[in-house]
């Protein structure tokens, strides 16, 4: 299955560049829906003015347009034009139309889908050992918030850790004590800027991280696309925002939750490691 789903991503995202520069990208799918002349269509998949998607009987589609935040819900049977900016039905009920987050950058979505394919790929190789951080949020990553609850794995046995947070001048401007593996500090980051944090246990240091605040724009669109994602297509927009935004943690966190949702959609396990 796992194979399957990969081969049909990419048979999807080499027909959307053999027809031309993609409009829209398939943000939910469920039954039978395929590409005309192109096999089934993958989540994720990338479309051009032109495509063709033939729609089964009790199957439905997603098509984001990812530039102008417009979505169009396709459903079966059926068949449908992907156009420049719409999607039209030259067979069945007239597409339902409404209005969703626009993405900064739409070729987020091809990065996003490659990830994801190769991620699938990669499955049945064994990965390299590699050293884990006791230090487990932020971690190289930007936060959407600027007082992020910083997270950390650590001894439930020891009396409590010292959370201390520093700006990029090596200035110390929180400190905290914690017992549950969790800390928020008191205090309001800077917008755009970047910090380092370190825990440190009885028993000697446990890890140093860094991480960034976004810029005020960018953090009031992420917070304006949390809030409005309510749909399942919706909340893989806003995962795709906080990947194209440098949220990295959040994303991988956002892509989980939805691959719980939909066990189906194997791209979504492979985007949440």
């Amino acid at each position: 299955m796992i194979r399957a789903a990969g081969a049909s991503l990419v048979a999807a995202l080499a027909f959307a560049a053999h027809a031309g520069a993609p409009v829209a990208f398939v943000s939910d799918v469920k039954g039978n829906v395929t590409i005309e002349g192109d096999g089934m269509l993958a989540f994720l998949a990338e479309l051009a003015a032109g495509t063709k998607l033939l729609v089964g009987s009790g199957a439905t589609v997603a098509v984001t347009y990812g530039a102008s935040g417009t979505e169009f819900t396709l459903a079966g049977p059926g068949e449908f034009r992907i156009d420049e900016r719409e999607v039209s039905a030259e067979k069945g009920v007239r597409p339902a139309r409404r209005t969703v987050t626009a993405l900064p950058d739409p070729t987020v979505v091809a990065r996003v889908s490659r990830t994801a394919t190769a991620s699938l790929r990669m499955r049945g190789i064994v990965p390299q050992a590699r050293a884990v951080s006791a230090l487990e949020y932020p971690v190289d990553t930007r936060v959407t918030t600027l007082q992020p609850a910083m997270r950390w794995k650590g001894d439930p046995g020891l009396e409590g850790a010292t959370v201390t947070l520093i700006d990029a001048s090596g200035r110390e401007i929180w400190k905290g004590s914690a017992k549950a593996g969790s800390a928020r500090p008191s205090v309001k980051l800077a917008p755009a800027s970047a910090y380092r944090w370190t825990v440190v246990t009885p028993k000697g240091m446990l890890g140093e991280a860094r991480f960034e605040t976004l810029s005020a724009p960018l953090a009031a669109k992420a917070e304006k696309s949390r809030v409005s994602a309510k749909t399942f297509s919706e909340r893989v927009l806003h995962a795709l925002l906080l990947q194209d935004i440098g949220a990295s943690q959040e994303a991988r966190e956002a892509w989980a939750a939805l691959a719980r949702e939909r066990p189906d959609l194997t791209e979504l396990a492979a985007l949440s490691r």
